[in-house]
């Protein structure tokens, strides 16, 4: 877990000297948006034209982010298994799903793929995060789950990317009316409460409507 860490400080290091303080600054910054609100959608930010670093440079920031965070959950996870309770229904789960999966080895490359589309979501909440816990409830190896992050990540960061350099136009109009962004970011956040809503089976009214 301290690898990933040194490896983040170091890259402010660096680009603090070789670029400029207010660089490394950026990134900082960049860097806690992606998991507040954000998601991979702050490489879009690269396309401003104040900004200081580029947009493939925050691609390869979002994809070395997702990669520290899917080990270090991956590392740490055993730790979840302790909590009284909750590590009981996770190792159910975890056991349930890998069994599954050993009797149907077809299923493998669906929940490689379902788990590779979940961490590529633009939105926040479907990054390594929440995909490596996900993985390990689903029963895949650790191995998978690594290479199913990595090729999510990667297929979303170079979207994304170029994605900015085709908008860089309308990014910029977002840049100077600041409300426009505000909007857009509570837009994102609202469409991923509902989707989070759905994805979890929350049918309270359905339920309610049944009794």
């Amino acid at each position: 877990m301290l690898g990933p860490v040194v490896g983040f400080v170091l890259i402010l290091f660096v680009t603090g000297v070789l670029v400029h303080p207010g660089a490394a600054g950026f990134l900082a910054s960049v860097s806690a948006g992606t998991f507040v609100g954000g998601g991979k959608l702050v490489i879009l930010a690269g396309a401003v034209e104040e900004a200081p670093v580029g947009h493939w440079e925050l691609a390869a920031l979002v994809v070395y982010i997702d990669m520290a965070v899917a080990l270090g959950v991956l590392g740490g996870i055993q730790h979840l298994y302790r909590i009284p309770g909750l590590g009981r229904h996770m190792e159910r789960a975890r056991s349930s799903s890998s069994s599954f999966l050993q009797r149907n080895p077809w299923t493998h490359r669906i929940a490689f793929l379902t788990l590779a589309g979940f961490v590529a979501v633009p939105l926040n909440g479907t990054g390594a995060l929440v995909g490596a816990l996900m993985g390990r409830l689903m029963g895949l190896s650790r191995i998978a789950i690594v290479t199913a992050t990595a090729f999510g990540s990667v297929t979303a960061s170079v979207a994304l990317a170029l994605a900015s350099g085709l908008w860089a136009e309308r990014i910029n109009a977002l840049a100077v009316r600041p409300y426009l962004g505000l909007v857009a970011v509570a837009f994102v956040l609202v469409l991923t409460a509902l989707i989070s809503r759905w994805a979890l089976g929350d049918h309270g009214h359905g339920r309610r409507a049944d009794h």
